[in-house]
């Protein structure tokens, strides 16, 4: 199985609960759904990180001194070729855009991560 893991930060100039109303959003939903559609993606998990004192505590054990992230997204595909024949055409290209434009209004980019992984079974 691929997964496409994208962890997010908050942009510094929102609040936790601007950026839990911009992540509830229907509109975000709307887009995951043509993302899974388009791509045929076999899922998507959509998590808010709990805000709970049980994160600064792992935090302080493990040393950390970033914050978790606010969220992840993630979609999976049973395998590679499945999404390889997808990701290089221009409504993907158009889809992902879309995304990226959604997210900035309230993702910081530059402090947030995403990639593919293979899980291991």
């Amino acid at each position: 199985m691929i997964r496409f893991i994208n962890c997010v930060r908050k942009r510094s100039d929102i609040t936790s609960e601007q950026f839990r109303q911009f992540w509830n959003d229907p509109k975000l939903d709307a887009l995951i759904g043509r993302v899974v559609a388009y791509t045929g993606a076999t899922g998507h998990i959509k998590d808010l990180t709990l805000m709970v004192d049980a994160n600064v505590l792992m935090r302080e054990r493990r040393g950390a001194a970033a914050p978790p992230f606010d969220g992840v997204l993630e979609y999976s595909w049973d395998n590679a070729s499945q999404l390889h024949s997808v990701l290089h055409t221009p409504q993907c290209d158009q889809l992902m855009q879309a995304m990226l434009e959604y997210q900035k209004q309230f993702v910081d980019l530059e402090k947030s991560c995403a990639f593919f992984t293979e899980a291991q079974e």
